[in-house]
């Protein structure tokens, strides 16, 4: 602010001095204060190295940011033509759902529009009647999230879960068969339990996953999405409580109760990792019943997983299952392969095959009262004979010798 200091004069002439309220000069760093670095995301630094300075960048100028035209041009036609074709088709395709469902497409978007626009892919399916296959889709993808700029791009892994999912319980392939993942019922779950090496964190992790995602059919996701709160254990079973899943979206959560039993041992597994979550600090009842570790048994870092934060996905528990399967030699069942959806199948197989009615089945694995679902898609029948044991080919002599 400028003001004036005024002098008399008989003229009405006014001396005026021009003063500045603003100091002259901005007040000096301490002489001790650090120096401002640049430090991103991407900074690698070994022991005792600082990060560049940021009074150090370089001063870029206009002919720092300046391509030629033909340059231009190679960068907004990259790739082959029939893949820049496929590209932006998708991309249009999206851009076009978004404005007809009032989304946003550009110029950004959310990891819950891009979900959206998958699962209605899968739920509407094609104009002609048909479903969309688990890698188109999964092709689509990429093309649609690298659509924004880094740092500003839909998370594709919560998508990708979603996919896989859709692969294991709702695709049906072009001959007919769905893609069904093994049963992995009680006979092979002991064989898997029992191979686990229960003195590790790892270990005890793992194993209660796996006595939980059997004894409550449960989707990967729906494990993966517990809390500490959601689990009660007595000296008779364990409660596990569930917000809501696939089929049962909105209303009330649902508590279901899992005896526990000599073969599976849930009670003393669940208490044993609940007491490693103790340890780790980890056990207020918000945060995630199952957690990622590290080789030693830490916690690991979450700090980059902006979607489903200290959660592990759906994938991960998948992965868990398949991991403790191939390890213990049943990677495939019946030439079916174990996933993380053979702890839905196997638990329901064996409830039928003791004559459990259908609606006890619907219930303990929370499908709709009036489904059959449990009957045509999720039994396996053939689970009575492991076919690896016999095959009509062991009479034949080895190299085909046969005695004469």
């Amino acid at each position: 602010m400028t003001t004036a200091t005024e002098a008399a004069d008989p003229e009405g002439v006014v001396d005026a001095e021009l003063v500045d309220d603003a100091p002259r000069f901005l007040p000096a760093a301490p002489a001790d204060a650090p120096p401002p670095y640049r430090i991103t995301r991407d900074t690698v630094l070994v022991e005792g190295e600082l990060p560049p300075r940021a009074d150090r960048q370089p001063a870029f100028t206009e002919r720092d940011f300046t391509v030629p035209r033909s340059a231009k041009r190679r960068t907004e036609r990259r790739g082959a033509r029939n893949t820049q074709i496929n590209r932006d088709t998708t991309r249009a395709r999206f851009a076009a759902w978004c404005e007809k469902e009032g989304r946003v497409a550009r110029p950004s978007t959310t990891t819950a529009n891009v979900l959206a626009y998958f699962d209605h892919l899968m739920e509407r399916g094609k104009e002609d009647g048909g479903q969309y296959s688990p890698d188109t889709l999964l092709a689509y993808l990429p093309r649609i999230v690298s659509w924004y700029p880094k740092g500003e791009r839909p998370d594709a892994s919560v998508v990708r879960d979603a996919i896989e999912d859709y692969r294991l319980e709702d695709y049906v392939t072009a001959g007919g068969e769905r893609e069904q993942a093994a049963g992995l019922t009680l006979a092979y779950l002991v064989r898997i339990l029992a191979g686990i090496d229960e003195t590790t964190r790892i270990g005890r992790r793992d194993a209660a996953l796996l006595v939980i995602g059997y004894g409550k059919l449960a989707r990967a996701i729906e494990t993966a999405d517990l809390l500490v709160k959601n689990v009660r254990v007595t000296d008779k079973g364990v409660w596990v409580f569930s917000a809501k899943t696939k089929t049962r979206r909105k209303g009330r959560g649902k508590w279901r109760f899992i005896r526990d039993r000599a073969d599976l041992q849930t009670v003393r597994r669940v208490r044993a990792w609940l007491a490693d979550l103790r340890e780790l600090g980890a056990d207020a009842p918000h945060l995630p019943l199952f957690r990622a570790l590290t080789v030693t048994g830490g916690l690991k870092g979450r700090g980059n997983a902006t979607v489903r934060g200290l959660h592990l996905s759906g994938r991960a528990v998948n992965e868990i299952v398949k991991k403790r399967a191939r390890e213990a030699g049943v990677e495939y069942i019946n030439g079916l392969k174990v996933t993380s959806h053979s702890l839905r199948a196997g638990p329901n197989t064996d409830m039928k095959r003791a004559k459990v009615p259908l609606s006890d089945r619907n219930e303990a694995g929370d499908w709709g009262a009036r489904s059959t679902l449990s009957d045509t898609e999720y039994d396996r029948p053939d689970d009575t004979v492991d076919a690896e044991e016999k095959d009509p080919l062991d009479a034949v002599p080895l190299f085909g010798r046969f005695e004469k």
